[in-house]
């Protein structure tokens, strides 16, 4: 904070000279500290009026070739003492031998790109927007996570009792007992192939009252029964799609970060890449206490992201639209 308007300036100055990227979700990719710099400055300088209210403490996170950190923020634009809240967000940051290497913001881009009703009046001194450019290819490659990290033998005895609870009709309607594990027995569990979409058990993990997840499109739930109602809701019908992870998992001992993109696989036709995110999750106390997942909901409303969710059926509402669709029409007023 001390640096005020000269902390951009600071940062570009990190960024490495060659062999460097900063994804922005409107934007897209620039290469190079030069590049960067020439787009980050005036762009920023141009929306001086929003500012990035932090919403989580930063996590930090060791790699085998640097360090990572994560912020999660709030966008607000304002102006004359009005307050307009933007989209959600996350960035993610990589750095390597004293540099930074990687940056990616990632958010809904929706607000952004969606015009403002006629009637609004923007208040005084608020620039208008100006057209932005078309949603950014974003072409990284998948990465192989490898085998998952083994489970404890008490983590397997607690997810076989759960799920036995379950499969008998005697799991109570929020389970309020604590598990027993460590944060990294759970957060092993919660990404083991064979337990990570078991809902139930997933809800399992939630703080009984203390506990948020928060989705791009669904909005904020609180607490385990409504994380509960609705995973077991909407996640069981979003259909042949496949979330591929394009870099490792970011581990602390508390906080866990995947970024993945999500795939569409209609049969007999090519792969649909639907959309693109980061998915946050925190532990504490032997529960899982958060979890956020960040992407742009814009992506959904491209033709051939709909044409894929109609073959596949995604969240249908039967003899209408699919939810993609619906959210599209929703989008555009």
């Amino acid at each position: 904070p001390g640096l005020e308007d000269r902390a951009l300036e600071v940062m570009a100055d990190f960024i490495r000279p060659e062999d460097s990227m900063y994804f922005d979700a409107i934007f897209g990719a620039n290469y190079g500290q030069q590049a960067i710099r020439g787009w980050l400055l005036p762009t920023m300088a141009e929306i001086s009026f929003i500012e990035f209210v932090p919403q989580q403490g930063s996590a930090i996170f060791r790699t085998e070739s640097g360090t990572a950190m994560i912020d999660e923020w709030q966008m607000v634009a304002k102006q004359d003492g009005a307050e307009i809240p933007l989209a959600p967000g996350i960035s993610v940051r990589r750095f390597e031998d004293g540099w930074m290497t990687w940056v990616a913001d990632i958010y809904d881009t929706v607000s952004s790109r969606t015009p403002p009703p006629e009637e609004m009046t923007l208040p005084e001194g608020m620039p208008e927007p100006g057209p932005l450019p078309d949603y950014p290819v974003m072409n990284w490659p998948t990465v192989d996570l490898g085998d998952p990290a083994s489970l404890s033998a008490a983590a397997t005895a607690w997810a076989a009792k759960r799920i036995a609870a379950h499969e008998s009709g005697t799991a109570e309607a929020i389970h309020r007992h604590p598990s027993g594990l460590t944060a990294d027995e759970l957060h092993a569990l919660h990404n083991h192939p064979d337990f990570s979409w078991n809902f139930d058990l997933i809800a399992d993990m939630l703080h009984p009252d203390q506990s948020v997840y928060i989705d791009p499109v669904f909005g904020r739930f609180e607490g385990q029964q409504a994380i509960r109602e609705w995973l077991l809701d909407v996640m069981p019908k979003i259909g042949n799609v496949v979330f591929e992870p394009f870099a490792d998992i970011l581990w602390n001992g508390s906080t866990s970060v995947q970024l993945w993109k999500q795939v569409a696989q209609p049969e007999g036709s090519d792969p649909v890449e639907m959309t693109w995110g980061a998915s946050v999750r925190r532990f504490e106390d032997g529960w899982l206490t958060y979890c956020a997942d960040y992407f742009d909901a814009f992506a959904l409303q491209r033709p051939e992201v709909i044409a894929a969710a109609r073959s596949l059926d995604v969240v249908s509402v039967p003899g209408t639209f699919t939810a993609t669709e619906m959210l599209a029409a929703h989008r555009a007023g």
